[in-house]
């Protein structure tokens, strides 16, 4: 009986240990759903297969304990592992407003399920998740998530510094303690941030002052493809129009299409003098194409793929 048990209790540290060093965490971060699915059932399932093979008496007592203690035990290590994948690898943080809540009680504890609206122009997505008590409807949160994995997991918390708060803009980075702001990350990271949060590309756009009908100006443009665009913008409020504004646009066409116009405290004569045939913006913060591909070339090589493939499009559309 004794040696039956220590090969039982041996068997379960080793599959637990084999799945949580060096199954869950690459399996979490892959995009294949249906693996991770499978994995997760193995590993809650198999201990009951166990009792019900090695055990001949008492097998609904241990049954019971083993489902309990083994549920315990994957949550803490899950946790565990969720978090520190979140506190010591690169991580975003986007602005969300909670929006709904409702009491969610399970056998053993009582939290909240709540639904949290992202904020910001690119993560504005409703996100779900079940928590302890978090604030009211209406309150502000800062969720947290990996950007190297699609955990479901999320770190959710309140930024503690009002330093902070006001450099996150849309969203912001950390990696470990360390707090960067959307430009600073892209010099230090500039493929990671590609993917999760694209490239501005600033240009010049002149405004015919004598053309404005209803408060709507054409603003007209070469973009960084050498193809010239209008865009239609209200300038209704502008006590004195400018014969140019700030147009920028997303190099990362999944995350991005539409053109935007720079916000009136941004399209200032300063950071126009900045913008050649183009340039950058970080949120407010306006940076010539020398400044940023001189610090990071590589943020030019996607420039670069962006002409690539918008001049592909256009041989395709003929």
């Amino acid at each position: 009986m004794m040696k039956r048990t220590v090969l039982c209790v041996s068997i379960y540290v080793f599959i637990l240990f084999v799945y949580f060093i060096f199954v869950y965490e690459p399996i979490q971060c892959s995009d294949n759903y249906i693996l991770r699915v499978l994995f997760f059932v193995f590993i809650l399932v198999y201990p009951i297969v166990m009792v019900l093979l090695f055990s001949k008496e008492y097998k609904g007592f241990l049954l019971f304990n083993c489902v309990i203690w083994h549920t315990i035990i994957c949550i803490f290590i899950i946790k565990k592992i969720n978090a520190n994948l979140t506190e010591e690898r690169p991580s975003m943080v986007i602005p969300t407003v909670i929006i709904k809540k409702q009491d969610h009680t399970s056998r053993h504890f009582k939290s909240q399920k709540v639904w949290l609206k992202g904020t910001g122009s690119i993560y504005n997505n409703t996100y779900e998740i079940i928590c302890g008590s978090l604030g009211r409807v209406g309150s502000a949160v800062y969720m947290r998530f990996s950007v190297e994995c699609s955990l479901r997991d999320t770190l959710l918390y309140l930024l503690a510094t009002d330093t902070n708060r006001k450099r996150i803009y849309d969203f912001a980075f950390y990696e470990g303690k360390d707090f960067y702001t959307y430009h600073d990350y892209s010099l230090r990271k500039p493929d990671l941030v590609y993917y999760k949060a694209g490239y501005n590309v600033l240009y010049n756009a002149l405004c015919d002052t004598s053309a404005i009908a209803d408060s709507t100006a054409l603003l007209s443009f070469n973009d960084v493809c050498g193809k010239y665009h209008n865009v239609k913008y209200s300038v209704k409020g502008y006590p004195n129009i400018p014969d140019t504004f700030l147009v920028y646009r997303n190099i990362n066409e999944k995350l991005d299409t539409k053109w935007h116009v720079c916000a009136p405290e941004v399209n200032t004569p300063e950071n126009r003098a900045k913008i050649s045939d183009y340039g950058y913006i970080f949120h407010y913060d306006v940076c010539s194409k020398q400044e940023i591909e001189s610090q990071c070339p590589r943020i030019r090589d996607y420039v670069e793929q962006y002409k690539k493939r918008m001049s592909t499009n256009n041989i395709n559309t003929l």
